[in-house]
């Protein structure tokens, strides 16, 4: 059996963090939840952000804040890019 991949796409940090699918993954595994029953219905790269929020959940410690005024935080960066002081 075979199966398609997504389709690769250049990106950055930024652009994936700045997702809402990104936050969505990040506050549902802070919370608790499994995964959204939409989950299916969602484009490939909405999905990948939003594991990637999941999994940033896991890393980053709860006070680290996604984002503070609507604008990513520098500390979040750091812990999505492996750059932690």
């Amino acid at each position: 059996m075979r199966f398609s991949q997504v389709p690769i796409v250049p990106t950055t940090a930024e652009e994936i963090m700045a997702s809402p699918y990104f936050a969505l993954g990040a506050a549902d595994q802070r919370a608790g939840r499994g995964f959204r029953s939409t989950y299916a219905t969602w484009e490939g790269n909405d999905q990948w952000n939003y594991e990637r929020g999941r999994a940033w959940a896991v890393l980053a410690p709860r006070s680290v804040t996604l984002k503070r005024d609507g604008k990513l935080t520098a500390e979040a960066r750091r812990w999505f890019t492996n750059e932690i002081l």
